[in-house]
């Protein structure tokens, strides 16, 4: 059976190919169907490191062009790409959600055209600059649309081939439970099928989990215990859901937005909102008492849940057919939206409304984003999906509590003999210590490009340090010279080449200093390396 256009819609995201998996290897399992891959050697050749290192956040940059200044309070890393998986008959399958527990974050997939193909893939964040594929889940005619994380089990939205399932009638879209072992996908799925086109997206609380589907669509609620629809309530051309602890929000591309009680389904509230192009995948995410709705060509509408009034307007600011806003995700105060694009832009969460920070330098399409704990997942295009994590800082010093916040723009630059103290978060573009200045920054600082200590210089680092983009040779670099001398008090991440001339020095300080180097070290004569570390890639051996 063909997918209908609401599919088709709800599929127009485009990612790279990647190598082709299908010959299983010892350790993977081909069972009911579901073919479940753990082979490392070929999960591995799906990281991608090539644009891998410090990002900038450009200011009030929400056109996709480049902007002069750098936000210098949100330092960001992309840790790495993650490339689409490829199914057994050698079609390339693109993301479509992300949901994240703990250290696992859980991607879902999709195939563009006639065919029906899925995939799940697992990926471990436990090293923070080191995520590891350790799983992925080939699903055959079956599209992977959304996904949950509920009490160990995934709560899987999906739409499947009706030629291949005779239990689905004439309606492709289905709900699967999947009980996980130790984090890690099963083969095992309990099934509820649906009354329609597409499950487009699900949510779960602790007994049970929702779901909506598109087109003349419904809401559904499922007990977490028994698999039974235990509730339903019709509407047209859902895209999104959302729960609060008692609330269960729905978005409908053509209805606009309702509030149902969480226990009995009754309709609390409607309220209207822009209208959308049709089928195209949307999402919401609250914070606090506000709703924030991807509205697609009309940008991002900010609503009060419980009145209905809409507080804001974050409007798209160039026109074009792929400018539009995909996805909304909040996180520790920070509204993450996936632009098409225009990128990945940031807000900050305020007590009334969203305040721009800007878009963050990233290169393709952005058509979904979920930030969870220290990290932002963005499907992008034709980017891949991509990991990008939060530089916070992680430690408190007492002796730094007088120190202020940088202000100094976007270049770092100290002078002969110049002092300066700073903590908090830092972002800039580079920095330069001349002769006989010192620095000292407590927190987390990110350089995108070179850092140099001149003779005689000094950098204090307390907490952490990420500078340069990965493995670009002579592209960026920290240079230490004669007899300048990092001090380092925490982690330091160098995605670029570590020059140490003749007479530099290299102190760590306590017992738990981590250094990873990802570039070239060269090394002049009477360098000098001394304390207790850890170095990660063993660089400076």
């Amino acid at each position: 059976m063909k997918k209908n256009i609401y599919l088709f819609s709800f599929l127009a995201v485009s990612l790279l190919i990647s190598c082709d998996n299908s010959d299983d290897k010892n350790d993977n399992q081909s069972l009911n169907g579901i073919t479940i891959i753990s082979d490392q050697n070929t999960l591995n050749q799906r990281l991608d490191y090539t644009n891998a290192g410090v990002i900038s956040v450009e200011n009030g940059s929400l056109t996709g062009k480049t902007s002069e200044n750098t936000v210098t309070s949100f330092p960001l890393v992309q840790i790495a790409e993650v490339k689409p998986p490829v199914d057994a008959n050698g079609k390339t399958l693109q993301a479509s959600h992300v949901t994240v527990n703990g250290n696992y974050a859980y991607v879902s997939y999709i195939t563009r055209g006639d065919v029906y193909s899925g995939a799940i893939d697992v990926i471990d964040v436990t090293n923070p600059y080191k995520p590891k594929l350790v799983t992925s889940a080939l699903i055959p005619n079956t599209d992977i649309t959304s996904l949950t994380y509920s009490n160990g089990n995934l709560i899987i939205g999906a739409a499947k081939d009706v030629d291949k399932d005779p239990l689905l009638g004439t309606n492709p879209a289905v709900v699967f439970n999947m009980p996980l072992s130790s984090g890690l996908l099963t083969d095992k799925l309990t099934t509820n099928y649906l009354e329609s086109r597409v499950t487009t997206d699900v949510a779960a609380s602790t007994s049970n989990y929702f779901a909506v589907t598109g087109d003349n669509g419904s809401l559904f609620k499922i007990s977490a215990s028994t698999k039974a629809i235990t509730g339903k309530t019709a509407m047209a051309d859902l895209r999104s859901i959302a729960l609060t602890s008692d609330k269960v929000v729905t978005l409908s591309g053509t209805k606009g937005v309702n509030v149902y009680n969480q226990s009995t389904l009754a309709l609390q509230k409607s309220f209207a909102t822009s209208a959308d192009v049709s089928g195209a995948k949307r999402t919401m995410d609250i914070d606090g008492t506000k709703l924030l709705v991807s509205e697609g060509p009309a940008g991002l509408g900010v609503y009060d849940i419980n009145s209905g009034s809409k507080l804001q307007t974050i409007a798209i600011a160039a026109a074009g057919e792929d400018n539009v806003t995909n996805a909304v995700s909040i996180n520790d105060g920070y509204a993450f939206l996936a632009n098409g694009a225009l990128g990945l832009n940031v807000y900050q969460s305020g007590t009334t409304q969203l305040t721009t920070l800007g878009s963050v330098g990233i290169a393709g399409s952005s058509n979904y984003v979920k930030s969870s704990g220290n990290y932002i997942y963005v499907a992008s295009g034709t980017g891949g999906l991509k990991i990008i994590k939060m530089e916070k800082p992680n430690t408190t010093f007492a002796s730094c509590l007088t120190y202020g916040l940088y202000n100094q723009g976007k270049d770092l630059i100290l002078n002969s003999n110049e002092t300066k103290s700073y903590q908090g978060a830092t972002s800039i573009n580079s920095a330069i210590v001349n002769s006989g200045a010192a620095l000292t920054h407590c927190g987390a600082i990110s350089v995108l490009s070179n850092l140099t200590l001149n003779s005689n210089g000094t950098f204090n680092m307390r907490g952490s340090l990420s500078q340069g983009k990965y493995q670009q040779s002579n592209a960026t670099e920290l240079i230490i010279n004669d007899k300048a001398i990092l001090n380092i008090e925490g982690s330091v991440v160098i995605w670029g080449d570590l020059r140490l001339n003749s007479g530099a020095k290299i102190n760590f300080i306590g017992n738990d200093s981590i250094i990873t180097i990802y570039g070239k070290v060269t090394k002049g004569s009477n360098v000098t390396i001394t304390g207790t570390y850890k170095d990660t890639e063993n660089k400076l051996k």
